[in-house]
């Protein structure tokens, strides 16, 4: 008779979690044998950890309950114990590395899931408009297969994706018994981006039904019994969703929290169930710097207050050129009704009024598609029948690709080559509402370029430089072709966005080091003169986008307020996500604290607010990281003095992939040492 051996990891794993709802702390771990040579004791902790893992949930989107989270936690803490128990002080400064970002790992997700409702310690739970699981995941369970054969095996993941949504409907139910549901605003945004992505043609849940139209439009190739079976699994997987978007338009919604109007001060996460709890863990596994909600609160509004001088520096160069009355067509936010205003750029006493001035640089001119010119036939046309608007899209995608190119020479000089291209993209016209103003992945830069939704065409340089080069294709090129020698297949999956973000936000301040807007004077600053961005001395300032500069000197004082902008943007979050989700603040209270520190454009403070309500704690991690890696860059160039090489302080923040900060800290300080 033919017995079923289990693998040891998947006997321990099985104890483990039976275990797991027990009172009686005390784990029994065999521990690594100390003759083994540290790195490799830690490389096998990492292995088995992934491989224990893939055995309590090896399905295809995941298993998002209490039960599990409390399962992955017991595995969390065996293997935190084994890596303990190795002597870090013999490994690697690189392998310290490893060790140190395991180890911030393991105690992160501990800390959540010993929290009430630990289902909450997951991105997948609650699911927003901002991160949509359900779109995503119909989107892989609806794909399109290469063959007869993937197609049999593919009916497998249409029915786990069935699975995972009943299950979702389930957890959604629970917060209703616990009170730990979405607000209603955010609720309704749920309902409405998930019923804008799945449908196709007239058929609500056509997303979903992609690969059964194909195999129905070969039908030859496929057993009759076969494409019912499919046709089944599909149906299933459509009334699910159809199910659980029924449930959130009633049930859910009918009591859920606050009003769900703008005003509505009851949508933090703070107002929830131990939601302060809650929201200090995700403000730690966001930003991984450990600061308390009021601190970067605090730090917030304080960057927000400096970071208007060197506006109103830019305000002033304007006023020189233009006078301080100009004149623009104005869209009015309310009725949308768009006529011609003056703009009163000094107060009464000769002071720059920065409120004008913000609405002076959200006039119709600097947006693309609202400046009334109409471009077409350029060598975009295709890429942007994607999009909503085909003339602005064209002729943003003109003015990212000239700069795209310029700067390209320019920051080479301060990295090792970069083989890897970038392409930049639009964001699909059904995404454009939801889906913010740019993003990186798959080395696509994707641009929302909806007149609407779209950043002001003073903000291509810094765009830009965040999302593609030196930003975040840099960071997933980099980590390809400079990888380290031994890096562990762990390590390669981990994703912080204090990290990642936090980079991006130093590319977009590196643009200054980089003479993007200028020389700089002796304080750091732009000049705005024999600058190598966009802003040529040669061009003609009459059409170049649009006609909305006087000269180079002006376009490059612009361009740098975008990047101002940019980081008063950053600045801002600070306040504003913990002002949701710590002080009560409404969507309302959010739009009006960047309407009135900051240039952003109405639609762009629109998708971010809700952003901020929707993507709990994110929003604070990019200057989080930002500040980390000046404070590296700052001890590195003050201790190395003339020994210090651009080149060589990115390699090192670069190779190693995304690190918790305080790793990241650990990680240049050794470096620094060996540069001695």
């Amino acid at each position: 008779m033919k017995t079923n051996k289990l693998r040891p990891i998947a006997l321990a794993i099985m104890t483990l979690t039976a275990l797991a709802g027990c009172n009686d702390e005390t784990t029994y771990v065999e521990q690594p044998k100390q003759t083994e040579d540290p790195a490799r004791q830690m490389r096998s902790v990492f292995d088995d950890y992934q491989e224990a893992i893939n055995t309590l949930d090896n399905t295809e989107f995941g298993q998002v309950t209490d039960q599990m989270a409390s399962s992955r936690q017991a595995v969390d803490r065996m293997y935190l114990d084994k890596l303990e128990n190795i002597d870090r002080s013999a490994l690697s400064d690189e392998d310290k590395i490893y060790y140190d970002t395991f180890q911030f790992d393991r105690n992160i997700a501990i800390r959540g899931a010993s929290l009430p409702n630990p289902r909450f310690g997951n991105f997948d739970i609650p699911i927003t408009h901002f991160y949509n699981y359900i779109d995503w995941n119909a989107t892989t369970a609806g794909a399109v297969q290469k063959t007869p054969e993937d197609y049999q095996k593919h009916l497998q993941v249409i029915r786990e994706f069935t699975a995972w949504t009943n299950n979702l409907h389930s957890q959604y139910a629970m917060g209703i018994v616990d009170k730990a549901r979405l607000p209603i605003v955010l609720t309704n945004r749920l309902v409405e981006s998930t019923e804008k992505a799945l449908i196709v043609g007239s058929d609500p849940y056509g997303l979903l039904r992609l690969g059964l139209k194909d195999i129905e439009s070969h039908s030859s190739q496929y057993d009759n019994n076969f494409i019912a079976e499919y046709e089944k699994a599909t149906d299933d997987a459509a009334n699910a969703v159809s199910n659980l978007v029924g449930f959130l338009k009633t049930d859910y919604v009918n009591g859920a929290r606050g009003t769900g109007s703008v005003d509505d001060t009851n949508i933090g996460w703070g107002d929830l169930p131990n939601g302060q709890a809650w929201y200090q863990w995700q403000l730690d596994r966001n930003s991984t710097t450990g600061k308390p909600a009021m601190e970067l609160s605090q730090l917030g509004e304080d960057l927000v207050a400096d970071a208007k001088a060197e506006m109103i520096r830019v305000a002033e160069l304007v006023v020189k050129k233009r006078g301080a009355t100009p004149t623009a067509d104005w869209r009015d936010s309310n009725s949308g009704i768009v006529s011609e205003r003056q703009f009163n750029l000094l107060d009464q006493n000769g002071n720059i009024n920065l409120n004008e001035f913000f609405d002076y640089l959200n006039t119709e001119q600097f947006f693309f598609g609202r400046d009334g010119k109409n471009v077409s036939g350029t060598e975009y046309a295709e890429l942007c029948l994607a999009a909503s608007d085909q003339s602005a899209c064209e002729s943003a995608l003109v003015d990212y690709n000239t700069f795209k190119h310029d700067a390209n020479d320019v920051v080479a000089k301060y990295f090792k080559p970069i083989k890897t291209d970038y392409t930049i993209v639009p964001i699909p016209a059904n995404r454009e509402g939801y889906d913010g103003v740019g993003s990186y992945g798959n080395n696509e830069f994707n641009l929302n370029t909806n007149p609407n939704y779209s950043l002001q065409k003073w903000n291509v340089s810094t765009l830009l430089l965040h999302e593609a080069a030196p930003g975040h294709h840099f960071q997933n090129a980099y980590s390809i072709e400079y990888p380290p020698a031994d890096k562990p297949d762990y390590i390669q999956n981990v994703w912080y966005t204090a990290y990642a973000e936090g980079w991006a936000l130093y590319t977009e301040w590196l643009g200054l080091e980089m003479g993007i807007y200028g020389e700089l004077n002796e304080g750091g600053k732009p000049t705005f003169v024999n600058a190598t961005g966009m802003c040529k001395l040669d061009l003609d300032y009459t059409t170049f986008q649009g006609g909305i500069y006087t000269d180079a000197e002006e376009c490059n004082a612009l361009q740098y307020f975008g990047s101002l902008n940019e980081a008063q943007l950053r600045n801002m979050r600070l306040a504003v996500d913990t002002g949701i989700h710590a002080k009560g603040w409404s969507i309302e209270q959010a739009q009006d604290y960047m309407d009135a520190n900051s240039a952003l454009g109405d639609g762009d403070i629109e998708s971010e607010s809700y952003r901020y309500a929707a993507y709990v704690g994110q929003a604070v991690s990019y200057k989080s990281g930002f500040l980390v890696i000046r404070e590296m860059l700052d001890k590195a160039q003050s201790e190395l003095g003339g020994q210090f090489d651009w080149a060589a302080f990115h390699d090192q923040l670069l190779k190693y992939g995304d690190q918790p900060m305080e790793v990241v800290e650990t990680s240049i300080e050794n470096w620094i040492k060996a540069q001695q």
